[in-house]
Order: structure tokens, then sequence, then C-alpha cells
């Protein structure tokens, strides 16, 4: 088990490199195009869609996006675009990461708030099952207008997240004219047509492995919060292995589900409360503890869950009871200290 911060930068180098580089690169394809890696097949013609362009943002063309375009009148279309990349690791929080950075981005873009709501879901074959996050909203996209200088046009939109293992696949969809249900009908099409869960079979997870710890900078500033996060992440490590089924840790860590962070910061807990006295605490460490165990004794770890992932869990009923709990979190003067991540699961996979 490592628990280098060093760790933590050169994951996050080798995800950052192995998403894009500075310049894309267009290829010149001529009829279906070939995914080299995963073997996917891009036809130049698909489902009412022509296909566009096919862009490679790595040297060794195996993280490549492919844009298709369906014109249903000179003023409305439909633009998707297919994304297809390799991991250098994973963990258990990178399915969470990616949707939340799109939302972001989205947002800093955006000429108003877009509100994504993701929802989650599963596809399953007789070997694997691949975990995904999606979400149909409604959003502006700027375009060049001759007086304005950029016009704001109202769009349905699309954006779903696959873990595939040692791959990523992605669809993003903006349309002028399909309703939400479609689009939803055009990512199910998508996700079958494409081969989702082939491309999660080219490089399963080595899962004969036990997932190594990387705990963040602040962890370090004692001894009780080194041993008692390290305690929380070897918690989830155990309740992923005995809760989910060999087919889905093939492909991902699935870390949607919220009662595998319940059960960790349960463990964690627990761990604090017979090992306080054993170390000196640093204040903020009193601190820390002393809130979450308010609100663990109010009954309130899952609404905390919902709130640090920034509703990025499974878990229905946090949209609900946000209201609430940001009410009690000023009733018990906790603060947002508490929202810290403090550690990531991970596979090296080179």
């Amino acid at each position: 088990m490592k628990n280098y911060l060093t760790l933590m930068i050169c994951l996050i180098s080798a995800f950052v490199f192995c998403q894009k580089k500075s310049q894309p690169t267009e290829l010149k394809i001529k009829g279906d195009y070939t995914h080299p890696a995963t073997k996917t097949v891009l036809p130049e013609l698909w489902s009412g869609f022509q296909r566009q362009a096919v862009f490679s943002y790595n040297a060794a063309g195996t993280n490549v996006g492919i844009s298709y375009i369906q014109q249903s009148s000179k003023k409305n279309k439909t633009v998707l675009t297919l994304y297809i990349y390799p991991k250098k690791y994973i963990d258990n929080q990178m399915l969470r990461d990616e949707f939340y950075s799109y939302d972001y981005a989205l947002n800093q873009n955006s000429n108003t708030n877009v509100e994504i709501k993701p929802s989650f879901g599963m596809l399953s074959d007789d070997s694997l099952k691949v975990s995904y996050i999606y979400s149909v909203f409604k959003n502006a996209l700027g375009q060049p207008d001759f007086f304005k200088g950029v016009k704001y046009v109202d769009k349905n939109s699309l954006l779903s997240i696959y873990e595939c293992g040692g791959w990523t696949f992605k669809i993003r969809a903006s349309s002028d004219d399909m309703n939400p249900e479609q689009l939803k009908e055009l990512k199910d099409k998508a996700e079958n047509y494409f081969g989702v869960l082939q491309i999660a079979s080219v490089k399963p997870l080595p899962i004969t492995k036990v997932p190594d710890i990387v705990l963040s900078a602040s962890v370090k500033r004692d001894s009780m919060m080194v041993h008692a996060v390290s305690e929380a992440a070897k918690a989830k490590i155990v309740y992923l292995s005995q809760n989910l089924d060999k087919k889905e840790v093939l492909t991902g860590f699935h870390d949607t589900k919220i009662d595998s962070e319940l059960y960790s910061l349960e463990k964690m807990l627990e761990y604090y409360q017979a090992h306080e006295k054993d170390w000196q605490l640093h204040p903020d460490t009193k601190k820390y503890f002393d809130e979450m165990l308010k609100i663990a004794h109010n009954g309130r770890l899952k609404d905390h869950i919902y709130e640090m992932y920034h509703g990025l869990v499974d878990y229905p009923a946090g949209e609900n009871r946000t209201a609430d709990y940001i009410q009690f979190k000023i009733d018990k003067d906790i603060s947002q200290d508490t929202n810290e991540i403090f550690y990531k699961i991970f596979y090296n996979l080179e």
C-alpha cells in the first residue's frame, strides 16, 4: 500500500497526458475507420449520421475523437462525438472526476448556469459489467455570428462516460431538434453498436492484485490522520472485493454506489474512537473528527457523502435532502473542511 504524494502528482500527469496533446491531428480516413487498439469500427455513415472527422490526441493514435453529424434541415442538426482513449491507471474517483470536470468546463463557457444531473447505468453480458454516468440536459452553445460576434443557441445535449477497464468510452451529443428521450435512445443505440462491452474486454483490470492507495498531503499532518484514513481506504477495498462480482471489478471500481463510501467512513470513525488517546492530535485533525462524529451521530453520513461528491453518487434521496443538510451543518457548526477527499485507491495499468 503506497501513500506517497509524489505518486499522486505522477498519476495526475499521466492522466492529463493520455487524455490529450496540445494539437490534435486530424486523420485522413476514407471508408470505415477501425480504432487500432480496440478494433472498434466507426463507419462513414451510421444510422443517418455522416462522419465528419477523426482526430488523434496522441502519437500512438489510440486516443481518438470521432465526430458525426445528422442534418435534418438547414437550421437543425445533431452533432454526435465519440471518444475512445486508454488509461495508464484507474482509480475509484476517475469516472466521477471526468463527469465533474465536464460539468465545470461547460459552465465556465456558458452564458447561463447549466445544471447537469447525473444518472447511473450499467451494461452487462456473460463476462463483464460496465458502469457509466450520463446526463441529458439543456444548454446554450456559442456560435459565430456576424452581428453579435457570438450567438448562443439553445440545444438539448447528452454526456455519457463509460468505465471500460483500461479504456474509457465517451459519448457527447447536442441537437437542435432531438428531445431528451430521443437523445437517450441515441445513447443506447451508440453504446450497443460501437461495442462498449467489447472495448472493456480488451484490457480488463488486474484484479488478482490488491489496489494501491495514495493519500492526500493534508493527511500527513499527524499519525492519526494517516492511520485512520488508511483504515478507510483499506475498508473500501475490502467492501468492493466482497460486494461486487468479478464481472464488475474487471472493468472498474464502480465507486458510485454510496454503500462502499458509507462503510469506509464508518470504519474510519471507529478507528479514530478506538485510538483517540494513542497519539497527539493536530488541531485540524481533532476538529475534523469532532465534526464528522456530529454528522455520524445525527444519521447524516449519506447526506455528507452526497454533498462531498457534488451529487455524483447513486443516492436518489440526496437531492431532496440537500437544503436540510446545509441547514443542519449551519446549526451544528460543521465546516466545509469535512468535504475534503483524502485518498484514492488505484491500479497502475502499465
